[in-house]
């Protein structure tokens, strides 16, 4: 059988989750020879088998459909498309920086790019292979541009000889301060060190923003308002910031027959009674609904048409999927199901502030990239009762598309509800209010600073829950066979209709989930141990005193008592980003501030 030649080059492999987290359309992949630039939704190729249900996410992004990235075992072009980027490229060893698409420069040899140039020094068969230019620029509206290399060493002007491929980039041996990094011209022997790219002058030395958008395609350009450019690495982590929305699959949402009329969606969207679906069905068009009654289908069709009409918040989910959580589930109805509790008793020393504890054997979850930006990251900010339309978010695609890239993701966790008697004992607390009142301060001041609009703070009942899930994450991971990183929390906080739980869980993207290993960990005989571990490490940190003594933004933006010694976690786990996190919230610190949940 002749070899398939007629597909394009892959150049490296990236998991479908972190298309969606990390390495979304928009963002630079960092590879071994070269970087990419992943393109924009436009470009990818969508199917069937690829597409993914989940109404009440579809109802809160707005959108019709949610597809997973195309991998290996779909066939064809699978992956996602990306385009070379940066495009200017230097070889190490003639100091060479020019544009890798120069024919006379560089060419492609298999999967990188080598330098064309005669070399005065021994090199390797077919030359020197060249690498990425490793400064761009990016500004705060999601723009991303090459570095302008020839307008910076002219400074705006140039030589008529001058031309773009004629430039070398050099290094001193001194030291890698930028002021050692110099990108000269060979036609008119300009000159310039790297470090007018910095610092307040390089407003001036960059020039305005262009408005670029080279993930959407070449010259796709907006005008950009209130951008200022910056120079990058071009891995650097300010890149990209990923908004990524998810829901779990609750009951009635996790119904078998949610897939099936999925499957039909085109074809129902003209049914408008029992009657025409009941033809449809018989007349043997909608063979996946057969095994359905019609009565059935036709009221979860009309469900779904119900939330499509609405536009939830993120909390919105999840004052749904509190109840899920908190009431135990029908097992004979899970067993077909996505969703599977099994409530336990709560241990015994923390009845009095814990009142339930929830061992979740099977959940499903999907993840939907919504958008990102760049330079700084307002989504940890975010209020889950906030829409982000309030913030500029950069596109993914140049067309609006009704989809989103999306995974799902199928675990195992632990949900444990906090006593909501106990919770609103401890907030009237003046020494709670206090503590509360200054890291709201510091939350009104941080967003002032980034010209963010203003927003709820999160309140006092968050913090004491989100650290004390970090607390759980840290002490689970050494008991449930799961690194730290792959524990995630997901905190429900809400006065209006009263929530005080939280859920950790690990979730990966195949059929089986994981393998019990959490799960049985919120057992009452195994949990108490855990909790007390946990609470007991949280007292002491090995900052202490500096951790323990710091008032709300001292240690660390918007954070009170917590530093990467005690609170911190991997990025993977946190959805607020390490912010809003404070010990004293939840057990007495060197401080002895009397803020303590818990009493030990």
């Amino acid at each position: 059988m002749a070899r398939r030649t007629n597909l394009p080059p892959v150049f490296g492999e990236l998991r479908p989750s972190q298309i969606i987290t990390t390495f979304g359309p928009g963002s630079v992949v960092d590879l071994r020879n070269l970087s990419v630039l992943v393109a924009g939704t436009d470009f990818w190729t969508t199917g069937r088998a690829q597409e993914i249900d989940e109404p009440r996410l579809r109802s809160m992004l707005r959108v019709q459909r949610f597809y997973r990235p195309s991998v290996r075992s779909d066939g064809g072009a699978s992956g996602v498309p990306s385009f070379v980027f940066p495009r200017y490229f230097f070889c190490p060893r003639c100091r060479r920086l020019g544009p890798y698409d120069r024919a006379d420069l560089f060419y492609l040899d298999k999967q990188r790019f080598r330098c064309k140039a005669t070399h005065e020094v021994k090199v390797a068969r077919g030359g020197p292979v060249v690498f990425p230019a490793r400064f761009v620029v990016a500004c705060s509206e999601g723009h991303l541009d090459d570095f302008p290399w020839y307008a910076y060493v002219h400074r705006g002007k140039g030589d008529a000889g001058c031309q773009p491929e004629r430039l070398r980039f050099q290094e001193s041996a001194r030291s890698a301060a930028v002021s050692d990094l110099n990108v000269s011209c060979d036609v008119c022997g300009s000159r310039r060190t790297m470090e007018d790219a910095f610092g307040n002058r390089a407003a001036s030395a960059l020039g305005p923003c262009r408005g670029a958008r080279p993930w959407l395609g070449d010259g796709n350009r907006e005008n950009c308002v209130n951008g200022t450019l910056k120079t990058t690495l071009r891995g650097a982590s300010s890149l990209y910031f990923a908004l990524v929305r998810s829901a779990l699959s609750i009951p009635e949402w996790d119904d078998p027959i949610h897939v099936a009329i999925a499957y039909h969606e085109d074809q129902l969207a003209k049914v408008d009674s029992v009657v025409k679906l009941k033809a449809g069905i018989d007349g043997g068009f909608l063979p996946k609904l057969e095994p359905y009654d019609p009565d059935e289908v036709f009221e979860a069709l009309q469900r779904r048409r119900a939330q499509a009409n609405s536009r939830p918040t993120p909390l919105d989910i999840r004052r749904e999927e509190y109840p899920a959580l908190s009431n135990p589930s029908d097992p004979v109805k899970a067993a077909r199901r996505e969703f599977q509790t099994e409530q336990v008793e709560a241990p015994r020393a923390f009845r009095r502030l814990i009142s339930r504890v929830v061992i979740v054997r099977r959940l499903r979850e999907v993840r939907a990239l919504a958008g990102f930006t760049r330079i700084d990251s307002p989504f940890d900010l975010i209020g889950d009762d906030e829409q982000p339309d309030r913030y500029k978010i950069q596109t993914l695609s140049s067309a609006e598309l009704n989809w989103r890239p999306a995974v799902e993701l199928r675990g195992e966790g632990i949900f444990l509800e906090l006593s909501e008697d106990a919770v609103r004992d401890w907030e009237k607390r003046p020494s709670v209010i206090s503590r509360s009142a200054a890291m709201e301060r510091i939350h009104t001041t941080w967003r002032q600073e980034r010209e963010l609009p203003a927003s709820r703070y999160p309140g006092a009942r968050f913090v004491l829950l989100h650290s004390l899930a970090h607390m759980l994450i840290q002490a689970l991971s050494l008991d449930c066979g799961y690194s730290s990183t792959s524990i995630r929390e997901r905190i429900y906080s809400d006065l209006e209709a009263p929530m005080a739980g939280i859920l950790l869980y690990t979730a990966t993207p195949d059929s089986d989930g994981s393998l019990g290993g959490l799960a049985d960990n919120g057992r009452t005989q195994r949990l108490e141990p855990v909790l007390c571990d946990a609470l007991g490490r949280a007292t002491f940190c090995s900052s202490d005193p500096l951790c323990g003594h710091s008032s709300p933004g001292e240690m660390g933006h918007l954070n009170g008592a917590a530093c990467h010694a005690c609170l911190l976690v991997s990025e993977t786990s946190c959805e607020r980003g390490n912010r809003y996190l404070d010990r004293a919230h939840v057990v007495a610190t060197v401080a002895q501030l009397g803020t303590a949940y818990f009493d030990l």
